[in-house]
């Protein structure tokens, strides 16, 4: 007989090991199921999560945001390497600047989608601003020659650990009923810039999170009729590939309560959803700059600014710079499109010497800075101490107009050779090349067109320091007097929650200027039309605007802007008098 052995106790198990034994695993291999209703809800988040695009203006709280980070750092990574970081974004001004980044891709994507395009166009693609915070999830890789468990044969597995951060944050948000948007359309390099995030750290999403104003049962753009979720079986494959065709799958800060008040009444009116397609939008926009929808009368303030541009002596317009002063004079005798639009309307009309080279016409306001701007093949086009009492005018005008009552700006611009200028700014601000932004203007021939060319080239050349130096540097060395005085104003407008609505080239660029200096300004601003020149299109794209009207119209002075009022005012008529379901 063998002696009996000493049966030895098993020690417990330390905090943080694992408790099980090889004999309860072998017994129940789905030991470590949860029980049904647990299972349920682990299943039920993940089929009820959606992209969502529109929140309410309510904060979310601190513990909630919080929980939801913490499921994200629980995400599985590669070698324990947690690539993933989060910047939570608040401030609406930075906000509003990864806005517009949004809004510029959605217009320069819109024609890939070739006859998809307008059904494209109808889909909102982001919240960022409507939703009270952003939370960017980047990748940081780290030190590449730090050697890192399994990224050895797969280095892109930090941006796979990343993801499943992403996705548990998302989850857990949807678990606590937030909502959450991923906004795709922006440019990394772009964000980059805007949140400063170092190169080499990927930015891989940037995340609208907030309480949803939707609670969609499928997802958003199987409901629009865009795409379809594919059945699972032709995502499966056997042993090999097999070939699988997927189908194709938007400091003043904007008043969000009001903004989303109207969408919730627009969701009552005994009509389809959408089906009053951009005027929603432009109804919403009005009530997030004003407290309000528009009304169905609008009383325009409109700010006609002058100015003349030395470049003029190279032969970059058909006219003289005396001609600015005669349509100035005609404008205040109001004899011009714009005088005759305002006068129909109804609207304040103002209109000012900033920058005539000649005496300043009767019947106008007299702000002149100087007798027109330099060449600016010379030297910049202005000091910084006029390009500063140019941008006062213009903020005190319009300070003026809103004092009377007005429900809006327009501002428009007289000043031959503008065009030109308008351009050299586009490029600047933009990036765009001489071809891209230089159009006829007022009827130049293919050798002025090219002698336009010839000057926005050579001027980015010999200003690319001011041009670097940021918009306002850029606006001394290339701008017009006019142009100055209208981004004084837009700003201004914008501080008073008074709507801008946008003419054409040579008033968007100045919203341009008025947007980099502060980038809330963007929400303030609707675009009227897009004119026939070529540049516009660009600085409203880079604005992230889509226009109400495309009449390719070149009159300038306000005119495109003053014929879409009708249109703003008819969308508020709309909004007030349309009936309501009963009950809703």
């Amino acid at each position: 007989m063998t002696p009996d052995r000493e049966q030895f106790v098993r020690p417990p198990t330390p905090p943080g090991f694992d408790a099980s034994r090889a004999a309860e695993r072998a017994e129940d291999p789905r030991g470590w199921r949860y029980d049904d209703a647990a299972r349920e809800a682990v299943h039920r988040v993940i089929a009820e999560r959606r992209d969502i695009r529109r929140f309410r203006p309510d904060e979310v709280p601190d513990d909630v945001l919080t929980r939801a980070l913490e499921a994200a750092h629980r995400a599985p990574s590669v070698g324990l390497m947690q690539p993933w970081r989060f910047i939570v974004i608040r401030d609406v001004a930075t906000r509003s600047q990864v806005r517009t980044l949004a809004q510029r891709e959605r217009l320069r994507q819109a024609d890939r989608f070739d006859d998809r395009a307008r059904h494209f166009l109808d889909q909102k693609i982001e919240g960022v601003v409507e939703a009270p915070l952003g939370v960017v999830v980047c990748c940081d890789p780290g030190d590449p020659d730090a050697e890192v468990l399994g990224r050895g044969t797969i280095p892109e597995t930090d941006i796979y650990s990343a993801a499943c951060a992403i996705e548990n944050f998302w989850l857990a948000a949807r678990a606590e009923g937030l909502g959450v948007g991923w906004v795709s359309f922006y440019r990394p390099p772009d964000l980059r810039a805007v949140l400063g995030i170092p190169d080499g750290v990927i930015p891989m999403a940037y995340l609208c999170v907030g309480w949803p104003d939707e609670r969609p049962v499928r997802p958003g753009l199987e409901a629009a009729g865009w795409s379809q979720r594919a059945p699972l079986e032709r995502m499966v494959m056997a042993e090999k590939w097999t070939s699988v065709k997927h189908q194709a799958s938007v400091a003043t800060t904007p008043d969000r309560r009001a903004a989303i008040t109207v969408r919730d009444h627009h969701d009552r009116q005994v009509r389809p959803a959408g089906s009053l397609g951009a005027l929603e939008g432009v109804v919403e926009r009005w009530a997030a700059i004003t407290g309000a929808a528009p009304p169905s009368r609008i009383r325009a303030g409109v700010l006609i600014c002058a100015g003349d541009h030395g470049h003029t002596a190279r032969g970059t317009s058909l006219y003289g710079a005396r001609v600015s002063a005669d349509i100035t004079a005609a404008a205040a005798r109001g004899e011009t499109a714009a005088a005759v639009l305002a006068e129909q309307g109804g609207h304040e009309l103002l209109i000012v010497d900033v920058g005539l080279r000649d005496d300043t016409p009767r019947g106008v306001a007299d702000h002149k800075v100087a007798a027109g701007t330099a060449d600016v093949l010379d030297g910049p086009a202005m000091t910084r101490d006029q390009c500063a009492a140019a941008m006062r005018a213009g903020a005190e005008l319009v300070a003026g107009l809103a004092d009377d009552g007005v429900d809006c700006l327009v501002p428009g611009e007289i000043g031959i050779g503008n065009t030109a200028t308008a351009a050299m700014l586009g490029a600047a601000l933009t990036g765009a090349s001489a071809l891209q932004v230089v159009g006829r203007g007022v009827g130049v021939d293919a050798a002025g067109i090219e002698r336009k060319r010839a000057l926005v080239d050579d001027a980015l050349q010999r200003h690319a320091d001011a041009v670097a130096d940021g918009a306002v540097s850029a606006l001394i060395a290339l701008g017009g007097f006019e142009l100055a005085a209208l981004a004084g104003a837009i700003e201004e407008a914008w501080s008073r929650r008074l709507p801008v609505v946008l003419d054409g080239y040579a008033a968007s660029v100045p919203a341009l200027v008025a947007v980099r200096r502060n980038p809330t300004v963007a929400e303030g601003l609707i675009a009227g039309h897009r004119s026939a020149e070529p540049g516009h299109g660009v600085v409203l794209t880079e604005l992230g605007l889509e226009p109400l009207l495309d009449l390719r119209l070149r009159v300038g002075e306000g005119s495109g802007a003053l014929l879409a009022l009708p249109l703003i005012a008819q969308a508020g008529a709309l909004h007030a008098a349309m009936g309501t379901f009963a009950g809703r």
